[in-house]
């Protein structure tokens, strides 16, 4: 895994994943799956191209949700960050792109500075966040376990 960081401002975290596109792809945007890898609830999942779905975090006196806004047919998804418990939204593009043995996972984050003084704190939770994200997208696609073996509750 590779981390570029112009902190705070702005964080990319790249993972290759020896799986063939469709499958990541479908660990990203299939309703079953995603709830399975990620183990967060996934609400408002609209699957088709140009739709979008929130996650959302749910802590003691928090709330984090994100919103992918949309996909496209070029495997990219975008969306958004916010938090009950601070001001600020964090910016999120997930691309993939294809390499010879088999796919590159990237996910750009910026916009911290919407968060003023707590823009390190959002940036340091951001990164360790993503990093193990990534590692649990990626045990998922590389064992190629189908939607109907997602453990995740429908919620």
């Amino acid at each position: 895994m590779t981390t570029k960081i112009l902190a705070p401002h702005y964080l990319r975290l790249e993972c290759e994943i020896r799986a063939d596109m469709e499958t990541v792809w479908r660990a990203l945007t299939d309703l079953h799956e995603l709830r399975a890898w990620w183990a967060v609830p996934v609400i408002g999942h609209k699957p088709d191209v140009g739709g979008g779905f929130e996650l959302r975090y749910v802590g003691r006196d928090r709330v984090d949700s994100f919103v992918y806004t949309t996909w496209d047919k070029d495997w990219r998804i975008g969306g958004r960050w916010s938090y009950s418990w601070l001001e600020g939204e964090v910016a999120e593009m997930l691309m993939l792109t294809q390499i010879s043995d088999g796919v590159r996972v990237t996910i750009e984050h910026s916009n911290f500075e919407s968060f003023g003084a707590d823009q390190q704190r959002i940036f340091g939770y951001h990164k360790s966040e993503t990093r193990a994200r990534l590692e649990r997208l990626k045990a998922w696609a590389e064992v190629g376990l189908p939607a109907t073996q997602a453990q995740m509750p429908v919620v």
